[in-house]
C-alpha cells in the first residue's frame, strides 16, 4: 500500500513539472509576447494619431507581435512540418456549345370525323342511304348493318 501511495505521489509530481515546463515553453503566454499584444491594442485604440501615424505604429506593432508569439515575422507563410511549393493551376476552360434548334415536329393529322350519311331513297321495306347501304324498317326506326340509326330531319346517324 506504501508504494502504491508513494508512486501516486511521484507520478503527480512528474505530471505538475511537465505542465508547469509546457506553459513556460508556450510562447504565446511569455512576458514579452503578452506586452506585444497589450501594444498592438494600444496601437488599434489610439484615436488621437494621424493615419499615417496610425498606421505605420499598427504595422511595427503587428511585426513585432508576430514575431515575439509566432517566432516569425509577419505576413509569413511559414508552416511546421514539410511543405510543397505551391502549383500554379490554369483556370478551367469552359467552352459553350450553342444549343440546335428545335426540330420540327409534324403536327398530327386531323381527326376523322365521319359525315352523317342522308337518306336518298325509301321503300315500303326501308331506306338507302348516301353510302349505299340499305336500312331496313324495324316499326319507326331504320336498322342498319351494326345495329339502329336515328334520323335527325334528313341526316341518319348510324353507329
Amino acid at each position: 500500500m506504501l508504494r502504491f501511495i508513494a508512486a501516486l505521489l511521484l507520478a503527480t509530481a512528474a505530471s505538475a513539472a511537465l505542465s508547469a515546463q509546457a506553459v513556460e515553453a508556450d510562447p504565446l503566454n511569455s512576458s514579452e509576447c503578452v506586452a506585444a499584444r497589450n501594444e498592438l491594442e494600444r496601437a488599434l485604440s489610439d484615436p488621437a494619431a494621424s493615419r499615417q501615424e496610425r498606421t505605420e505604429r499598427l504595422a511595427r506593432a503587428r511585426r513585432q507581435a508576430a514575431l515575439l508569439c509566432l517566432g516569425r515575422e509577419a505576413g509569413g507563410r511559414e508552416r511546421s512540418g514539410a511543405s510543397e511549393p505551391a502549383q500554379a493551376v490554369p483556370p478551367p476552360v469552359i467552352s459553350v456549345r450553342p444549343a440546335p434548334p428545335p426540330r420540327a415536329v409534324a403536327s398530327p393529322p386531323p381527326p376523322l370525323i365521319p359525315r352523317a350519311a342522308a337518306i336518298t331513297a325509301c321503300d315500303a321495306a326501308g331506306c338507302w342511304d348516301s353510302d349505299g347501304r340499305r336500312l331496313n324498317n324495324m316499326g319507326p326506326l331504320l336498322a342498319g348493318p351494326r345495329g339502329l340509326c336515328t334520323v335527325q330531319g334528313g341526316l341518319l346517324n348510324c353507329p
